[in-house]
């Protein structure tokens, strides 16, 4: 190698890591606005004079289009525009919808914000996804796509405490306006510096069809492990949707802590989450290295995080003891969430490389469909004493199920010779 491909190929992997820390920035923020109703939910609700059901509607408002703008992306935008591009686009939107609640502030407003917030932010994890994978070659993809979507992470670690004192101190329409101003200053960065990889899908793509590829959409979305990342992905984001919306809540009246208080705990159970994502995406990609199958690698351990989250869930539910119960709810709503990481990888190595940046979107935007009835369900639960306990249980047979299905068809090198059989 000479001295101008080595610069070249230091610049190129710089280059490939700046992109992951934008892209790390985006997800923060995209938790930050997603979390924003639920910190400031007591305020909200003494406000506007919310009961459990209708601040149900307001957190499910938030993902009502979330799966319709996610594949309408997918299919008309992901396979013909830049991933960049689109993710320019989707911090717009992020940015704006979050003002007209300081224009005047009343349920109907409320619902209206949250599902163009929804909208934005749909495509939002899966094109953050297909600009990552641009990057790194197939086999790299573990680390970078979890650090990417570590934002997510670092953003319900810091999002409880930040928007708590900002709400304490300016009250709960300020926490909206900050979020508005992180996503533009974010924008700005992601025009600045974002560029195209060497994988990028999009190449491959043809102007008049939307892809190279010979093989047909019902025998991409026939596959076995396609269909068990939608189950897996379904099943996480239902625990997502109860994270989201009720979490915070449920910390607070379990524990009877004060705003400030609460949102301290809720940031150290993000912190945990955050290091059991990093752990098992870590440990999954030195599986791989180590030269272990990606069935047991991603496939596994995927299905093993589903099923421990079930217990984890079927213990809250059966804990007398209010501290436990906060511990095996962090370890219940933290499991699942490496899903995202392992699946999307999988999904990038299964997929032909002109399928990809659609395939990855449709999943990711389609399973966020649970994420609608899975904080409606709860407010309906929630009211006496085993509200809390009934909802959990319910969250365990949701990821009971994904668990037993992910381990029966996630089988990734079965899908990699099909789909190869099916190409030739």
């Amino acid at each position: 190698m000479t001295d101008m491909q080595g610069r070249t190929a230091a610049q190129s992997r710089r280059t490939a890591w700046l992109i992951v820390f934008l892209l790390f920035l985006a997800q923060m923020l995209n938790y930050f606005d997603k979390t924003v109703v639920g910190v400031a939910a007591t305020s909200i609700m003494a406000e506007l004079d919310l009961t459990s059901e209708r601040y149900g509607l307001v957190a499910s408002a938030f993902f009502s289009l979330y799966a319709v703008t996610g594949v309408l992306v997918a299919l008309f935008a992901a396979p013909r525009f830049k991933p960049r591009s689109i993710m320019a686009v989707l911090l717009v939107i992020w940015s704006l919808a979050q003002l007209p609640v300081l224009v005047s502030a009343s349920f109907t407003t409320l619902i209206a914000g949250r599902v163009i917030l929804g909208m934005g932010e749909g495509p939002g994890t899966p094109t953050s996804i297909n600009a990552c994978h641009e990057w790194f070659a197939p086999a790299e993809r573990n680390m970078p796509t979890a650090l990417s979507l570590f934002g997510s992470q670092v953003g319900s670690l810091l999002a409880a405490p930040i928007l708590s004192y900002i709400i304490a101190g300016f009250g709960w329409r300020a926490a909206f306006l900050a979020c508005s101003a992180a996503g533009f200053v974010i924008l700005v960065l992601w025009l600045r510096f974002s560029a195209d990889g060497p994988e990028a899908a999009h190449r491959e793509v043809g102007p008049a069809t939307g892809s190279s590829s010979p093989i047909r959409q019902r025998d991409l979305w026939a596959d076995p492990s396609v269909i068990g990342n939608f189950v897996a992905g379904f099943a996480a984001y239902w625990v997502v949707g109860f994270t989201v919306a009720w979490l915070p809540l449920f910390v607070r009246n379990r524990l009877g802590l004060g705003l400030i208080e609460s949102g301290w705990v809720l940031s150290a159970i993000y912190l945990v989450q955050a290091l059991l994502l990093l752990l098992i995406a870590f440990g999954s990609q030195r599986m791989l290295r180590a030269g272990a199958t990606s069935r047991a690698a991603r496939g596994i351990v995927m299905a093993s995080c589903l099923l421990i989250s079930a217990a984890a869930f079927i213990g809250a539910a059966m804990a007398t003891d209010a501290h436990l119960a906060v511990v095996l709810v962090t370890i219940g709503t933290a499991l699942p969430l490496v899903i995202f990481t392992l699946g999307a990888a999988m999904l990038s190595e299964v997929s032909p490389t002109a399928h990809r940046n659609r395939l990855v979107t449709i999943i990711f935007s389609i399973v966020t469909l649970s994420a609608i009835p899975s904080p409606l369900v709860t407010g309906a639960l929630v009211q006496g004493d085993l509200g809390w306990d009934r909802a959990f249980l319910v969250l365990a047979a949701v990821t009971l199920i994904g668990g037993i299905i992910s381990w029966a068809t996630l089988r990734p090198e079965r899908s990699i010779r099909r789909l190869v059989a099916l190409e030739g």
